[in-house]
């Protein structure tokens, strides 16, 4: 293995290290009583070295078990559909009309240099701002809404001074996983 192979080597695997699935702590859904629905269920999940606030929000007093199952089946690959959303939002970033631009120009505009610095490296000249700012996303809450037109919420946030921003970029998904549409809110 020559120099150069040892440097692309080291390169890929830093950079599969960013792409590595985390692992999704189990919710406990004993809780739902599937007869007599409560509207809204929570938890707070460890989610690699993060929390992650998931919700159930029911339109209905009832269910079935397979419902039920589709959601359990759902939130197990809430990892893999993470990783499939920071390629939707990637996608939509290189859109010439971009919800995902628009958010991180946001912080662009609002945030000064040293708190710009507080997140991303500003001496990194490789990648645009926008593209380190893209890289601190942070998934911090799955809404599931088995009823609704898409299937779950997952919005996406960026830490200042350690704790997520109230501005979101939202991917609501389908149950398989397909984009229904990405929109910013706070």
């Amino acid at each position: 293995m020559g120099i150069f192979d040892f440097f692309k080597k080291n390169k890929e695997e830093s950079e599969n290290k960013k792409a590595e699935v985390r692992i999704l702590e189990k919710p406990n859904f004993s809780k739902v009583n599937i007869e007599k629905l409560e509207d809204y269920y929570d938890w707070t999940l460890n989610y690699g070295e993060r929390k992650l606030n998931l919700d159930l929000n029911f339109e209905t007093d009832s269910t079935n078990q397979a419902e039920l199952n589709q959601i359990m089946e759902f939130v197990k690959k809430i990892p893999e559909f993470d990783h499939q959303n920071r390629n939707y939002i990637k996608s939509d970033f290189e859109q010439d009309v971009s919800m995902t631009s628009d958010y991180l120009n946001f912080y662009l505009d609002e945030l000064d240099e040293s708190e710009l610095g507080g997140i991303i490296d500003l001496k990194n000249r490789k990648k645009s701002r926008n593209s380190l700012l893209m890289e601190e996303l942070n998934l911090i809450r799955v809404g599931i809404y088995p009823q609704a037109s898409y299937f779950a919420t997952f919005d996406y946030s960026i830490d200042i001074d350690g704790e997520p921003c109230n501005q979101l970029l939202v991917l609501n998904i389908n149950q398989d996983g397909t984009l229904d549409y990405i929109t910013w809110e706070s």
